[in-house]
Formats: structure tokens, C-alpha cells, sequence
């Protein structure tokens, strides 16, 4: 079987945050699974280009290839691409093609279609209420014209049932399957103990007394939410007037108002925007914590959820993202997105017993590994070909 995953930016393009993981992980474990997994994408990577030779195939691994066309006009639209995509999708069998709102995923379809190929369409959470309504007025043109076309020729891929949901209140015809994302459970096992001072020390470059440290992680946008956690933590001050909050990511957009919220709040020795951390280091960042918390007005999974998990870190989600198991496993808490309901759980979540709540969390977590993934990806690949 060859597979094609067509996707507008792919690893190392790491400033895209969680999604170039979830797909770098996907393609890896399906190889493993004598399956050859071809990756057609550009070299785009934020404002700039990815250092590494263009339209040419380069081998990942054993059945593992990728094709970074050259973006002509960086997030936009690449010109190698449109005139050289349709030769990838005529040998192969299944096209995966992720990513919604971005000139790729119209011109693969269309080939796709062509060729009457095979086809499972991801969105990647680009479908929430949130995120339609937040973003350009010229989405539902977009959905209209150039995807509701391809509708029953593709199959849908959901990360939950939330997305699953949200797939279907636009495209109520629409055949949707839900796999949900992975992680790499074993990364997460092992991580270097810091005492407080030591976790301060590394990740904010200062010695600072804390008797609870609370993080978060993603790219700082209005989606995430971080406004609400800032005000939340504020409140969790009166209790805990030691504590500290440090939000790891990239900054897009949003880190000036962060910022001045902060300042505003004088909050300059409690809250720290750390930027992006990857490897180890995001491993030993979530692993030293006692507790998450992301208040984000949409997830449609939410890695970073299962990751904080697996590294024995209890969480808090709203209940935009699709985790309230964690109240049945007691290893986290599903509360609505608000200053009010995330302060109240924060303070609940700091009472309770940490270590039961860490190896809840890991057992839970376990689910996600991506070997179990992959099988139930190529399951589905089987079936379509059938």
C-alpha cells in the first residue's frame, strides 16, 4: 500500500506548533506498519523557508519520504506544487490529505478526484465555532466552493467526537471517522527531577521561591485562551501567594498583550512567558509541574493535554476541548472557560493528592500512544482500499 499525506508545512517545520508533530508521528509509526508513507508538502515554516533542498524526495526512514515543494509565496501558494502535485497522487493509492484552510488542500482534492483515488481529509480543529467565526469572513466562501465540491468523495477524519460534531453541523452528509491524535508515551517517562528553585532556575533564568508551579503550553494566540488562565491565576494568588505560572510557546500575535496584561496586574515576579521549548527540556517542563491548565476557546484534540499526562502532570481543559475523561480517572478536571470556573479548579486541584493523581494520569494517558494509533489508522487505510 502507498500512501500519500499532503500537507502545507511538515517537520521540521516546528513553529506550526502541535500539528507537525501529530503528523510527523503519524507518517513515522504507519511506516513501521510495511506501509509506504509518502509526504508531499512545501517548505514553508512561519515568515520563512525551511533550510533544505526543494521538489526532490529525501528518505526519513525505512518506507519514509518526503517532497518539500518550494513555496513561492510564503503560507500562501506554491507554483512547484500546483504543477507537480497530480504526479504524487497518480501512484498512489489513498490520498490523507490535512490542513484545511490552505492552497494545497484544494488542489490535492482536485487531483485526487481526478485520479479516483481513495481520499481521508483531516481538518486539524479548523471546523470549531470559534475558529470559523474568529477568522476571515471568506472561510464559508471557501468551505462552499472549493471543499463542499469533494464532499462525498472524501472520507473525514475526526480527532473526537467534539469534532466530529463540528464536521457535521457544516457537512451533514459527510462520512466522518474518529481516530484521535498520539503521543510518544515512553519520551514522557523519562525526565529530569528538578527541585523548585532548580525548575525556576531553568526555565526563567531566576532563583524564585514557588511551593506550586502551574504551566501551560501552546502557541500564544487568542485561541488558547491565555488571558483567562492570567486572570484565573491571579486569583489563585490569595490562596497560594507563592505559586508561579509559566506558559511556554511561540509568540503569534498575542505576546504584546500578554504582556501588558501582566504589567497591568503586577504580576511581573509570578507570571512568565518562557517561548518555545521542545526535547527535554518541554518534557522535564511538564513532568516538574504540579498542574496544566489550558482554558483554550477551541481544541479538537489537544496534544499537549495527552502529553502533560503522560508525564504524570495532571490537567485542567475547558470544555471547548474534548477531555472531560479526565474527571472519571481523577487526573484533571473539564471546566467551562471562564476566570471564575478555572480559578475555582486550579484551587480544587491543589488540594488534592498529587501522586495519586500522577499515576491516574499516566495509566490514562497510555491509550495514546502512537503505536495504538497507527493500527487503527491502517485499519481504516485497509478498509478503504477494500
Amino acid at each position: 500500500m502507498r500512501l500519500l499525506i499532503v500537507i502545507p508545512s511538515f517537520y521540521p517545520a516546528i513553529g506550526y506548533g502541535g500539528p507537525i508533530f501529530t503528523s510527523y508521528y503519524t507518517a513515522n509509526e504507519l511506516s513501521k506498519l510495511y506501509i509506504e508513507v509518502r509526504v508531499a508538502t512545501t517548505n514553508a515554516n512561519l515568515d520563512r523557508k525551511l533550510d533544505i533542498l526543494p521538489n526532490v524526495w529525501h528518505k526519513m526512514g525505512n518506507k519514509f519520504f518526503v517532497k518539500y515543494y518550494n513555496e513561492t509565496i510564503i503560507n500562501k501558494f506554491s507554483v512547484a506544487l500546483f504543477f507537480n502535485l497530480w504526479k504524487d497522487i497518480r501512484e498512489s493509492d489513498i490520498v490523507h490529505i490535512q490542513g484545511l484552510f490552505s492552497t494545497p488542500v484544494p488542489i490535492a482534492l482536485f487531483y485526487a478526484s481526478f485520479f479516483n483515488k481513495k481520499i481521508l481529509l483531516t481538518p486539524h480543529g479548523t471546523l470549531g465555532k470559534w475558529c470559523i467565526n474568529s477568522g476571515s469572513r471568506l472561510k464559508s466562501l471557501w468551505l462552499k466552493l472549493l471543499i463542499q465540491p469533494f464532499n462525498k468523495k472524501v472520507i473525514w477524519h475526526a480527532t473526537s467526537q467534539q469534532e466530529k460534531e463540528e464536521i457535521l453541523a457544516l457537512f451533514p452528509e459527510a462520512k466522518v471517522i474518529v481516530i484521535p491524535n498520539g503521543i510518544k508515551f515512553e519520551e514522557f517517562q523519562n525526565y529530569n527531577i528538578l527541585s523548585k528553585e532548580e525548575y525556576s532556575k531553568k526555565f526563567t533564568g531566576k532563583k524564585l521561591t514557588a511551593n506550586k508551579i502551574i504551566v501551560s503550553m501552546g502557541r500564544l494566540q487568542k485561541k488558547k485562551g491565555f488571558d483567562i488562565l492570567i486572570d484565573a491565576f491571579n486569583h489563585v494568588l490569595k490562596e497560594y501567594p507563592d505559586a508561579k505560572l509559566l506558559i511556554a510557546g511561540g509568540d503569534e500575535g498575542e505576546k504584546e498583550n500578554l504582556k501588558k496584561q501582566i504589567k497591568k496586574l503586577n504580576l511581573e515576579n509570578k507570571v512568565f512567558l518562557i517561548g518555545l521549548i521542545k526535547g527535554q527540556d518541554k518534557i522535564d517542563f511538564l513532568a516538574n509541574a504540579d498542574l496544566f491548565v489550558l482554558p483554550s476557546h477551541n481544541e479538537n484534540f489537544g496534544v499537549v493535554f495527552a502529553e502533560s499526562l503522560a508525564a504524570g502532570t495532571p490537567i485542567i481543559a475547558s470544555k471547548n476541548t474534548p477531555w472531560q475523561e479526565v474527571e472519571k480517572y481523577n487526573c484533571g478536571k473539564w471546566v467551562e472557560n471562564s476566570v471564575e470556573a478555572t480559578a475555582r479548579a486550579i484551587d480544587e486541584m491543589l488540594r488534592k493528592d498529587k501522586e495519586i493523581m500522577r499515576q491516574n494520569a499516566k495509566q490514562y494517558a497510555k491509550k495514546y500512544d502512537w503505536s495504538n494509533i497507527a493500527v487503527r489508522f491502517k485499519e481504516l487505510f485497509e478498509e478503504m482500499i477494500k
